[in-house]
């Protein structure tokens, strides 16, 4: 019996005991969690044969060339050892044995998976609360099909919840005065691990994880840093040392003829940056899920009210520069695409460990019932998405196998609202019939093919690709010459003029023509060398006649 007013120690034997039962409860807990974030956000996928995601069929084309080179000498496979590759490599492994729609649906449910279970985790590991990992579940949800995966953009998608996995590694690796250090050789190794499949998936991930975590460091003042990066460092180290030549590569990158000579930079208002900062993450595809804004707007309080709570790697310091990297970095710049939209994950998450431990009853039942509702209206969506991707593809039998197609897109956007979910739904026509691939993403090494020599300007995918909604009407094409200073003597002459250009330079290269929601003005100057082969409105596909520029 112990003497009063002394504490009685835990045996070693019952402390195990008690370290397991905690440790199987909080398995326990994130399973559950993951399981009914994954349901919501996946159950979606069974109402389409392909997700309508808008650069999926581009990625399905590139496949498609990499599997067929003799079909295709004018590009080269750039292999599979290299970041943005994950997607790639899944299809062309996979989708061998499954075909690549499957392959891609089965990447997605995985890209999904991996966001349902890492969220829940990582806040229950980063903040040390179960409390806060069931509440964040709450609002978690639209994080999980995020607009990167509409977007197609499936490999960045997939490298979000494996940083946060790595981050929240890091806090069991360092250890807190919470929780005690985990086993260094195990979450070492699996930091090294995740960290290089990070990588894989997508770079600029792991550009952000490490800009967190030298925050992080920072923070704990001199010693606290040296501290920290002795115990980081090896297990950083491999993925660290892929990052450096990934971005040198990048750097590195052909320009002038091999981007058709388009400067690729763009800076947004602060209206605009406002509106992203919702529909670029947090929003799918059309205002049938304007239920999303619900846990918008609480993140918002979340994260105001909460500012000032420390939590690891998501201090109000990393707030801070997050918030200043989302404001400052150009939207595009060399071959990236929505590059400031890539910190809205972080900055989201950030506003997720913040949810308070307690939320009145009415909150939490609105929460649930917004998420089902939304998985709900993304079901209709993906059924509209799939009408829409049917009726693109309804002219696939009148287009001969290994046509030389040239796809013309005057609207891209179909019934998806956020995305423009038709935009390369041409790529369809290639998986189906060998198609010629004007518009394959084929300008870069981060992409599985690239140009074997450039083409022409002209029919450089970056240029051809906004050539046919710049040229709906003579009205539009003026517009946007005035935007930019140029204000020609005749709009309508100059418009006949351009397209007239256009032919006599498309009409050798191409023997079939397919035009989605051309206008009648559009199409009064096709030539005659080309003749409609097909027509189900909004599509037509013209096909060259005999006599016509071979």
């Amino acid at each position: 019996m112990s003497a009063p007013g002394v504490a009685r120690s835990t045996p070693p034997n019952r402390r195990r005991m008690l370290d397991a039962l905690v440790a199987r409860s909080s398995r326990s807990l994130v399973l559950g969690l993951g399981l009914t974030l994954f349901v919501l956000a996946a159950t979606p996928l069974f109402f389409t044969e392909v997700p309508p995601m808008q650069d999926l069929p581009n990625h399905l084309a590139s496949i498609h060339v990499v599997t067929h080179p003799a079909l295709y000498p004018e590009f080269v496979f750039n292999g599979h050892m290299k970041t943005n590759g994950a997607l790639f490599a899944w299809l062309h492994a996979v989708g061998g044995v499954t075909g690549t729609f499957l392959a891609a649906k089965l990447f997605t449910f995985l890209v999904l998976a991996a966001g349902a279970f890492a969220l829940p985790w990582a806040v229950l590991v980063l903040t040390e609360s179960k409390a806060k990992a069931v509440l964040a579940s709450l609002f978690a949800w639209p994080m999980v099909h995020n607009w990167f995966v509409s977007m197609g953009m499936l490999d960045f998608a997939l490298g979000v919840p494996i940083s946060l996995a790595v981050l929240a590694l890091c806090h069991l690796h360092l250890g807190s005065s919470r929780s005690p250090r985990a086993p260094r050789g195990l979450t070492g190794a699996l930091i090294a691990l995740l960290g290089v499949i990070g990588w894989y998936a997508h770079v600029f991930a792991l550009l952000v994880m490490y800009l967190l975590i030298l925050v992080e460091l920072a923070r704990r003042g001199r010693a606290g840093f040296v501290a920290g990066l002795r115990a980081l460092a090896l297990p950083l180290c491999p993925a660290a040392t892929l990052v450096v030549l990934s971005v040198a590569v990048h750097l590195g990158e052909p320009k002038g003829t091999m981007s058709g000579h388009v400067a690729i930079f763009a800076v947004l208002p602060a209206w605009e940056l406002l509106y992203n900062a919702w529909a670029e993450w947090l929003w799918g595809f059309t205002k049938l899920e304007v239920l999303t804004l619900l846990p918008t707007a609480a993140l918002v309080i979340f994260a105001l009210r909460g500012r000032k709570v420390d939590v690891p790697f998501f201090s109000s310091w990393a707030l801070g520069v997050l918030v200043a990297a989302y404001i400052f970095t150009p939207y595009a710049a060399t071959n990236w695409f929505h590059m400031n939209s890539r910190f809205l994950p972080y900055l989201w998450f950030a506003a997720l460990v913040r949810v308070p431990e307690r939320l009145p009853r009415g909150v939490v039942a609105l929460g649930l019932v917004a998420a089902v509702l939304n998985m709900a209206a993304m079901s209709v969506d993906y059924t509209r998405l799939e009408r829409d991707r049917r009726a693109f593809t309804a002219g696939i039998d009148a287009v001969p196998r290994g046509a030389r197609l040239m796809p013309l897109v005057f609207r891209a956007k179909g019934v998806s609202e956020n995305s423009r979910s038709l935009l390369h739904a041409w790529g369809f026509y290639v998986v189906a019939k060998d198609t010629s691939a004007p518009l394959l993403f084929a300008h870069s090494r981060s992409f599985p093919v690239m140009y074997r020599e450039a083409p022409p300007d002209r029919w450089n995918h970056l240029v051809l690709e906004g050539f046919a909604p710049g040229m709906r009407s003579a009205d539009g094409m003026c517009a946007f010459l005035h935007q930019n200073n140029l204000r020609p003597d005749d709009c309508p002459r100059e418009y006949r003029e351009r397209w007239a250009e256009f032919w006599a330079e498309a009409t050798p290269r191409f023997d079939h023509v397919l035009m989605w929601e051309a206008t009648p003005e559009a199409r009064a100057n096709v030539p005659p060398s080309y003749r409609v082969s097909f027509e189900r409105a909004p599509l037509v596909i013209y096909e060259r006649v005999s006599g016509g520029a071979p």
